[in-house]
């Protein structure tokens, strides 16, 4: 009977480091692959956060928004890193940062028919979509703090 190369060869215990070594070469490079790298901090203005870590994830100036008493963005279900003027209302320019941050507002109207997020996936202004909403524009996420939905448009 003729046996492979690779086990007359290379002893047990060679080939258990060779797998062991690639297993952890592919953990340690999909980690620094994640938005913040491994230490999941400094994430850039736009990107998504996690508002249940016991610190701030974004880069300086910049809050994840849902985290404490960070305001959260209407009609959006999920946390992004935004910045905030001094009265802790997002200023931020970036799509994500806005009301139905980029697309956020059509997912929940897909999701429930919110008629406030599917009134502004629709084009109507923020205004008139809170209106629209009985809960007033709060996430379905279960990750956003309640009471966290203060946001003025136009970020002033």
């Amino acid at each position: 009977m003729k046996t492979s190369i690779f086990e007359k060869e290379n002893p047990m215990f060679v080939r258990a480091f060779v797998v062991l070594g690639t297993f952890l070469a592919v953990v340690s490079l999909a980690g620094e692959a994640c938005i913040g790298g491994v230490s999941n901090t400094d994430i850039s203005e736009g990107d998504r956060c996690n508002p249940s870590d016991s610190h701030n994830d974004c880069a300086s100036g910049l809050v994840c928004t849902g985290q404490g008493g960070s305001p959260t963005i209407p009609f959006c279900p999920e946390n992004y890193c935004c910045s905030v003027d001094g009265n802790g209302n997002i200023n931020s320019t970036v799509p994500n940062c806005q009301p139905g941050c980029n697309g956020g507002a059509a997912s929940i109207c897909h999701a429930n028919s919110d008629p406030g997020a599917c009134a502004l996936a629709g084009g109507a202004s923020l205004e008139v979509a809170m209106a629209m909403d009985s809960d007033g524009g709060a996430s379905p996420s279960s990750d956003a703090a309640p009471g966290d939905s203060a946001l003025t448009e136009g970020g002033d």
